[in-house]
Parts: C-alpha cells; sequence; structure tokens
C-alpha cells in the first residue's frame, strides 16, 4: 500500500497553509498539488480534488485513497475543519511533519561516519577471512569452527545479513502495527525513549481534542479522532474502553484515568479544563508543553545516539584488532616461549 512520505506531507501542508492564509480556496490549492511530486503523488491528490469538488470536505476526501495519508493528518485536518481553524491545523501538520523530516535527516546525519566506519569494517572483516585462506590456509581463516575459508566466510555474512534483516523486521513492523501494541507498552518504560513518545503521542492527542472540544463535536467522536490521531497503537486500542465510559456520562479525566494509560500530569490538564469549563484551551496549553518537551527530548535523542553508534563502531574495531592480534602476534610467542 503506498504511503506519503513524511517529507510530501511537510511540503504539501506548508503549501496549503500559505495558500489558505492568502484566502485561496481549498479547491484551487489541491488543484495546483495535483501538478507537484511524483506521480503517486498527483494521483492521490487527483482523488482528494475529485471528492472535494463533489462537496467533501477534506479530511473526508483523504479518508479515500486507501491509508495514504496517516491517521494523524486525516484526523486533525477534519476537526480544524469541523472547528473553523482550518488553517491552523495546516499550519500545526505542516511544523509537526518538518520537525520530524528535520530530526530524522540531523539523526542519520550524525551517525553517518559511524555507521560507514561499521559497514567498511564488516566488509574488511570478511575480505580477511577470504585472504587468510588462499594465502595462509584453511586453517588460519577457520574462525567459526567451519572448516573452510569459503565456510568460514559464508557463516559470518549469514550471520551480518541475518541480523541486519532482524532489525529491518523490527523496524518495518513496529512502524505499520504488525506486533499491535506491545513495542509501544516496552518502550514506554525505556528511559526518555518512553518519555518522548508518549509526550509527542499526547501532545497530538490534546490539540485533536481542543479543536474537536472547540468544534462542539460528539463526545463520543471527539475521543475516537483524538487516539487516532497519538499514531501510537498504545493509544489508539483505548478508543473502546474511552469510549463505553463516556457513554455512561463519566467525565473525560475519569475516563482517561480508568484506562491507566495517561499519565497523572496530564489528567490534571484534563481534569482543570473540564472544571473550569474551558477543555479546549487547557488541552491547547498541554499539547504546547508536550510537543516542546518532545522536541527537547529529540534533540538529546540524537545526541546520544551519536555517541552510543560511534562506541558501538569502536568496540567492533577494536574487537577485531585485539583479536588479530592474539591469534598472528600473541599466540606464535607465547608457543615459541612454550618450545
Amino acid at each position: 500500500m503506498a504511503k506519503i512520505t513524511h517529507t510530501q506531507l511537510a511540503k504539501m501542508f506548508r503549501r496549503l497553509a500559505i495558500s489558505y492564509k492568502a484566502g485561496i480556496d481549498i479547491k484551487t490549492s489541491y488543484q495546483r498539488e495535483t501538478e507537484l511530486g511524483s506521480s503517486v503523488y498527483r494521483r492521490h491528490s487527483k482523488i482528494v480534488l475529485d471528492q472535494i469538488a463533489q462537496g467533501r470536505m477534506v479530511g473526508e476526501a483523504m479518508k479515500t485513497t486507501d491509508g495514504y495519508y496517516p491517521d494523524l493528518a486525516v484526523s486533525i485536518v477534519t476537526a480544524g475543519e469541523q472547528g473553523g481553524r482550518l488553517e491552523q491545523a495546516f499550519e500545526r501538520l505542516a511544523k509537526h511533519y518538518e520537525n520530524l523530516v528535520q530530526f530524522r535527516n540531523n539523526f542519520l546525519l550524525s551517525i553517518a561516519w559511524p555507521v560507514f566506519e561499521l559497514t567498511f569494517a564488516i566488509l574488511i572483516i570478511g575480505l580477511l577471512i577470504l585472504l587468510l585462506g588462499a594465502l595462509v590456509s584453511d586453517e588460519a581463516a577457520n574462525w567459526f569452527g567451519m572448516g573452510t575459508a569459503m565456510a568460514n566466510f559464508l557463516f559470518y555474512m549469514g550471520c551480518v545479513l541475518s541480523v541486519v534483516a532482524t532489525l529491518a523486521f523490527g523496524f518495518f513492523g513496529i512502524k505499520n502495527g504488525w506486533f499491535g501494541s506491545l513495542p509501544m507498552q516496552i518502550a514506554r518504560h525505556v528511559p526518555l525513549v518512553g518519555n518522548t513518545i508518549e509526550a509527542l503521542s499526547l501532545s497530538r492527542f490534546a490539540w485533536t481534542l481542543s479543536i474537536s472540544e472547540n468544534a462542539g463535536m460528539d463526545a463520543i467522536e471527539m475521543v475516537k479522532m483524538a487516539l487516532d490521531a497519538t499514531e501510537n497503537y498504545f493509544y489508539k486500542r483505548l478508543v473502546e474502553p474511552v469510549r463505553a465510559s463516556i457513554q455512561k456520562g463519566i467525565p473525560f479525566s475519569d475516563a482517561f484515568r480508568k484506562t491507566a494509560a495517561f499519565p497523572e500530569e496530564f489528567l490534571i490538564y484534563v481534569e482543570n479544563g473540564e472544571t473550569a469549563g474551558e477543555l479546549a484551551e487547557s488541552m491547547d496549553r498541554a499539547s504546547a508543553d508536550l510537543q516542546a518537551r518532545a522536541e527537547s527530548n529529540l534533540k538529546l535523542i540524537g545526541t546520544i545516539g551519536f555517541v552510543c553508534t560511534f562506541l558501538f563502531v569502536a568496540a567492533v574495531i577494536g574487537t577485531v584488532v585485539i583479536t588479530m592480534a592474539k591469534k598472528f602476534y600473541i599466540d606464535p610467542i607465547n608457543e615459541m616461549i612454550n618450545l
């Protein structure tokens, strides 16, 4: 299933925000989108444009693209339209995806050199196994007890590819929700990472709840939309229990507290907003605070990621150097001494 990239989303919502602020109607704005980007992007933009031309709202039109647009984008655009804050919705989404793209680029840039070193080291080790077998003997290259140099080389490369395949499977599995809410439940207990994921998710949840409240939407629909906007399976799975509580007339704060999934600090924002009759304003403040905290954490994670990758590469190279020195220098000397 084709999905729009974060870079495309950032650029699209930034263009839509600028056009909407300039007073250009949404149909004309989306007409421009059908002339930009890849063929896949233009095709899905045409689908949205056709739906808008038939009288549908933008959020509803985006839903007809079979998951091309993420739940967060659809939910916030829908809530923004119904709350009369479509320009703010476009601005918020543009900033959100711009931040994600910037973090990704900065993180990849910071680990590029260590990853290059690691890849180079892996290739050198494989080449060394083959060269030892060809220039010395199969016994000299029998690092893994597989007999011949070629067998050791194939075993080594098989291990490397297995690790890469496992990491890739885990990444795409978590991204596409193959493992349900389990990865997020585990990640929540990881220092810094868990806090960052929670802050990002609840920031989106709070902002969607705020604009939905301003729009005067039905309480049950508000909560479903807000939970979907988290893009976090840990929270999305709570739709039914929260809906059941709200149907019984239980306030939002108590309904959220019953799930034991929301931090007390966030529940206080909700409780204070309900008590003062200013839920939308309270959720708007909560969203801003959580977003600022998440952005600060993301910068720290990027720095830690660089250091950890560098140390890991250094450890791998150091282990290889020590192993080689022992095998071809220290061990022969010891054998000569013991003769």
